[in-house]
């Protein structure tokens, strides 16, 4: 079982990449839903639950050898795929708790 380790890359660095992929990530889906707002999706990107996953996810795909745009589209990818995860599960459970909560007849 081979282990890859993350590259060492400055803080500074690391900290611009993941605000461009989470701004890029939700400029991304601000042009492909126009419903949704950018300056909530930019918030939700940047919350420290959101970039802490994309540093990691951009720093894995470094460590697997990845160009820095790959690793990058990748830790993007990941980003709006457990974005709209959470969004489905949370309309579920909300669509579940109104239908729990209507009258039958």
């Amino acid at each position: 079982m081979s282990q890859t380790t993350a590259p060492a890359i400055p803080a500074d660095v690391l900290g611009e990449a993941v605000g461009r992929i989470a701004g890029f990530a939700a400029l991304s889906l601000h042009e492909s839903f126009p419903d949704l707002d950018l300056d909530d999706l930019v918030e939700v990107f940047t919350r420290p639950c959101s970039t802490s996953m994309i540093s990691a996810q951009f720093l894995a795909g470094l460590g697997d050898g990845l160009p820095a745009g790959k690793a990058a589209a990748a830790a993007g990818t990941a980003l709006i795929q457990g974005w709209a995860d959470s969004r489905n599960n949370a309309r579920a459970q909300l669509d579940a708790e109104k239908s729990a909560a209507a009258p039958t007849a």
